[in-house]
């Protein structure tokens, strides 16, 4: 059993991420509560001067891998830590391995390693991965696909060895999905200016580092379904829909904001990764119903807010078809999203969010509203590469 700790008395020590939307409302939290924090910006150096100094349990709080890593020689030792992590695929895997908690902003990385759901749904990817931009990382991403592609079986026999020496206690896992602030929300009133509106990026490669996911997916677009479902509607563009799409430009948060409420709807999915991503709850409360996809275990009021499109197993004729019904319950959808508004700006503020984590540290299971089912136990074993 993991070592009960009180969140009010650790060390939140978080990267360069002041202005990061994800992090931000969180931080602010800590600091209204008067909790200590600290910051990489600080150096190694002092860091390891004020570990030194203090026997506090540290939490690494939203920290990117590659920054993660230099931190290394400063807990080798000292141990008595736990991290968060948002795209748990990336996380540098000795830490996640040695954490006392592993606290989870995406549900998924607790399902995958209990065994109650393979990543990614068990996708098989193409073996090539075309760009979408000319971007160099999107072109190092599309350039290396085919060598790791071919590395796999290795690499996935590397990640089985790391699995037999992974620390798989349910209990070590707390659930502490994305928050935000109300404020951060401009909610007005906008007169529909779009059918459809694509707010959201249509293209994610990454390195997998956790051994739960499988090599397979190494430089894969896991947003291919985003794509799909973009590109279908878009090809109807004026004939007969309107259409924002992010896609052409860049959009400031106020006007992104401005687009999500002047659409009928926005497209939102989880990806491939099946990711509870913070649009979800974002365009909800700004009114705006979606489309896109369910998620298997994050956010039960879903599906009063969005209609359902499996782009990957529909035609772009079949998915403008499916637009077209979705229009037809345009206006219950947004009345539901309307009537949810007050609820999921209490449930997922930083202070509701907190607690959550405490409570689960203290044995609390995870409360219905936020999860389809704790499935910390019970659940059969799945396939992982």
């Amino acid at each position: 059993m993991p070592s009960p700790i009180k969140l009010e008395d650790c060390l939140w020590l978080h990267g360069s991420h002041d202005t990061n939307p994800l992090c931000r409302p969180f931080v602010k939290e800590l600091q209204r509560r008067n909790i200590r924090t600290a910051n990489t910006s600080q150096g190694i150096e002092n860091l390891r001067k004020l570990l030194i100094k203090t026997d506090a349990h540290v939490v690494l709080l939203y920290m990117p891998p590659k920054e993660t890593e230099t931190l290394y020689p400063l807990f080798k030792e000292r141990k008595n830590f736990s991290v968060l992590i948002v795209d748990w695929w990336v996380s540098p895997f000795w830490f996640t391995r040695h954490a006392e908690y592993v606290f989870y902003t995406l549900y998924s990385g607790i399902a995958t390693r209990l065994g109650a759901r393979a990543f990614c749904n068990n996708y098989q990817p193409p073996f090539f991965s075309k760009p979408e931009t000319m971007a160099k990382y999107h072109l190092a991403c599309a350039a290396l696909r085919p060598l790791v592609a071919l590395a796999q079986p290795f690499l996935d026999w590397q990640k089985q060895k790391l699995r037999e020496d992974d620390d798989l206690k349910p209990e070590r896992m707390i659930f502490l999905p994305f928050s935000f602030e109300p404020e951060g929300l401009p909610l007005k009133e906008k007169r529909p200016v779009y059918d459809m509106g694509n707010l959201g990026d249509t293209c994610g490669y990454w390195r997998m580092r956790d051994p739960y996911a499988s090599a397979r997916y190494n430089f894969v677009n896991l947003y291919a379904d985003r794509k799909k479902l973009a590109d279908s509607i878009i090809q109807y563009e004026n004939n007969p829909f309107k259409v924002v799409d992010r896609r052409r430009g860049y959009f400031t948060w106020e006007a992104y904001c401005t687009a999500v409420a002047q659409s009928r709807f926005t497209m939102v999915t989880g990806g491939l990764l099946e990711s509870c991503v913070p649009k979800y709850l974002e365009h909800a409360c700004l009114g705006t119903p979606m489309v896109g996809t369910l998620l298997p275990y994050e956010y039960p009021w879903l599906d009063q807010c969005l209609f359902p499109i499996d782009a990957l197993r529909l035609t772009p004729q079949e998915i403008k078809a499916k637009f077209l019904e979705a229009l037809e319950h345009q206006p219950r959808l947004r009345q539901n999203c309307l009537g949810l508004r007050d609820r999921l700006l209490k449930q997922y503020s930083p202070a509701s969010i907190f607690d959550l984590a405490q409570d689960q540290i203290n044995g609390k299971p995870i409360p219905p509203e936020y999860v389809k089912g704790d499935i910390k136990v019970g659940k059969k074993s799945v396939e992982l590469s």
